[in-house]
């Protein structure tokens, strides 16, 4: 009988390449895409400017109310796409794991781009471990007015972990 030879740790390491490969792709396609969008949002605005002025012109009747109205609500939920697309994701994560330490546990980030503010909801073992946190992320450059909004101690939990809410206005390098 022969000997049966497993190979229980195969090389990966191909694979992960390809991996990376794939992700970058992915980021580019989206950035791509983004660009597009926004060149393309810029022609609708401009294209709609000129049929107003020729409906204006040939003395047209303006739209009706309610078909204005949709496409205003429909322009004003592209442009809030189009900031979510924009925001600088890659300095906002790259602040955070700054500030982010093996004891605080990040639950949740939910970035506000109407208004460039971002809730990040964490969890750390103690209220000390927290407020160091909310002391690191004060240090980064992207963040502005980072403030602990809330916490609350888990009573169902043994170990008695902290959960709480920081709240930082995201420096996005435009001027308003």
């Amino acid at each position: 009988m022969r000997a049966v030879s497993l190979d229980f740790e195969r090389g990966s390491r191909r694979i992960a390449w390809l991996g990376w490969g794939l992700l970058a792709l992915a980021v580019a396609t989206a950035g791509v895409l983004a660009a597009h969008f926004v060149s393309l949002q810029a022609q609708l605005e401009l294209a709609e400017s000129r049929v107003a002025r020729l409906q204006l012109r040939a003395g047209g009747a303006p739209p009706d109310a309610k078909a204005a109205r949709q496409r205003t609500e429909e322009l004003q939920r592209a442009r809030m796409v189009s900031r979510q697309l924009t925001l600088p994701w890659g300095t906002l994560f790259e602040s955070i794991e700054k500030a982010a330490t093996s004891r605080v546990a990040l639950l949740g980030l939910q970035p506000d781009a109407a208004q460039s503010v971002v809730r990040i909801t964490a969890q750390s073992r103690d209220l000390s471990d927290a407020l160091e946190f909310v002391r690191r992320l004060e240090a980064t450059r992207r963040l502005r007015g980072v403030h602990l909004a809330s916490h609350q101690i888990q009573e169902q939990d043994p170990q008695r972990p902290v959960r709480f809410v920081v709240i930082a206005v995201l420096d996005t390098g435009r001027k308003s």
